[in-house]
């Protein structure tokens, strides 16, 4: 039971010891989106896997000794329930848990602060909760641009900017620091600018296909790389620094293309939508249904919220990214016994099949060790050598933007690959996602190919 403190409440906030218990973290953070419903062992892991940006460890190290009381996780009582979602502080209160629960069996360990039983939380309203996260990181710059800009849309009724709007068709934004800028959004690809180069701010695809959009973006990022576009360089005129044969491709492009609406597309979201329809879609003036805390008469007054996960994988899409032509020997029959399995699954010839995925998770765990080893690797050097590379080539593929964005949906990426597998050995209750079991068969398939493929390794 939460316990108020005397004389420490102010109109809309509240400072109550809050058992960790009834903490949910919050996956709607900008900073990091996380599809779906998740619990908090999953965003936990989540979290360990992707220390670039969640700096779980240097916050640890930062906070000391002890929790500092003077920076409260800032929290929103979910109606009709005993739990409290996570605005900010998201950080801290994994910390907590963690030192609570101990580590996953996989992966780093680290020092951690001591934390009182109850955790010190601001109690806030919705509206006072958003506003402080939009002072404490938009405002001082710790969020990138899409990331504020993302905030903006969902929670205040903005409505989509630019980077959204090219993040959505493409992925490039979210993928390349260097477009991710005030600066980009404002100077390169204003209104004026996307005229000039062929586009059409107009229309939801601005007019030309997918892939062409992306290979503008591409060259935008290398041009910025190279410094021929700059907050000084040609930020007047970013269309004297495009290559002309690019252009006149997006110009004849425009004259034939068939535009695509957000109802064209086959998921219909955007790729950090927590859940089926875009809450502030139907109107830039704000949110039509309050994201967080949707009516659901049918649910439990103390569980967590519960958000449908959406479409995000084309019928199309086989597993490890299609047939696979591997070399003889261990890694290739255990591929081979995987796929038959997944087919069998598909094909529901498999009965009480439900736990099915965490299973398949665990043999690609194997196959990616039993590879590594093949090549004298172990598993993270093995994922460092050819994940990265393996992106690339889906990108240069057949439907490679397509299968990019299924993967980015599904939070698999060369940088968390070596931390998913890992989990697939150690969180049977925490790996039943089916979609990103998926997604890592289709990257594992390319690295796979490039390492262990008859055509790299022919015997």
């Amino acid at each position: 039971m939460a316990k108020t403190r005397k004389n420490d409440s102010l109109e809309n906030q509240k400072i109550r010891d809050i058992p960790l218990d009834s903490l949910i973290l919050w996956t709607e953070n900008p900073r990091d989106p996380m599809p779906g419903a998740q619990t908090n062992e999953e965003i936990i892991r989540h979290a360990l896997d992707n220390e670039s940006t969640w700096r779980l460890r240097r916050l640890s190290k930062e906070m000391g000794e002890e929790f500092d009381k003077s920076e409260l996780p800032t929290v929103v009582k979910k109606p009709g329930t005993a739990h409290y979602i996570v605005f900010d502080g998201n950080r801290r209160v994994i910390l907590a848990m963690l030192r609570r629960d101990g580590f996953p069996l996989e992966g780093d360990q680290f020092a951690l602060p001591s934390f009182p039983d109850d955790m010190p939380c601001n109690v806030c309203d919705e509206e006072t909760a958003l506003r402080h996260v939009l002072r404490k990181h938009s405002d001082t710059g710790s969020w990138s641009q899409l990331e504020r800009d993302i905030f903006m849309h969902k929670y205040m009724g903005r409505e989509k900017t630019v980077l959204i709007r090219m993040n959505e068709l493409t992925g490039a934004i979210s993928e390349y620091a260097r477009l991710n800028q005030r600066y980009v959004e404002e100077d390169i690809l204003n209104q004026k600018h996307q005229r000039e180069m062929g586009l059409d701010p107009d229309k939801y695809d601005f007019g030309i296909d997918a892939g062409l959009l992306r290979e503008l973006l591409e060259t935008i990022e290398d041009k910025i790389e190279k410094g021929e576009l700059s907050t000084r360089g040609k930020r007047n005129d970013p269309v004297a620094a495009l290559p002309e044969d690019l252009l006149s491709r997006i110009r004849e492009n425009a004259t034939h293309h068939r535009t695509v609406t957000p109802q064209d597309r086959s998921d219909g979201s955007t790729p950090f939508a927590a859940s089926d329809q875009d809450p502030t879609s139907q109107s830039g003036n704000g949110p039509s249904q309050d994201p967080l805390f949707p009516e659901d008469a049918d649910e439990e007054p103390d569980t967590p919220p519960k958000r449908r996960t959406r479409q995000t994988r084309p019928a199309s899409f086989p597993v490890f990214g299609g047939m696979l032509t591997l070399v003889p020997g261990d890694s290739n029959n255990l591929y081979r016994t995987l796929e038959s399995l997944w087919q069998m699954y598909e094909k529901e010839k498999i009965r009480n099949g439900g736990a099915f995925p965490q299973i398949f998770r665990m043999g690609l765990r194997l196959l990616a060790e039993t590879a590594a080893q093949e090549l004298n690797m172990d598993l993270k050097e093995f994922v460092d050598e050819y994940a990265t590379l393996a992106k690339k080539q889906i990108r240069d593929g057949q439907s490679g933007q397509d299968i990019l964005t299924f993967l980015h949906n599904q939070h698999v990426k060369p940088e968390n690959l070596t931390g998913l597998l890992q989990a697939g050995a150690h969180g049977y209750t925490s790996t039943g996602n089916k979609e990103q079991t998926m997604a890592i068969s289709i990257l594992l398939g390319e690295m796979l190919t490039l390492s262990r493929g008859k055509n790299t390794n022919p015997q």
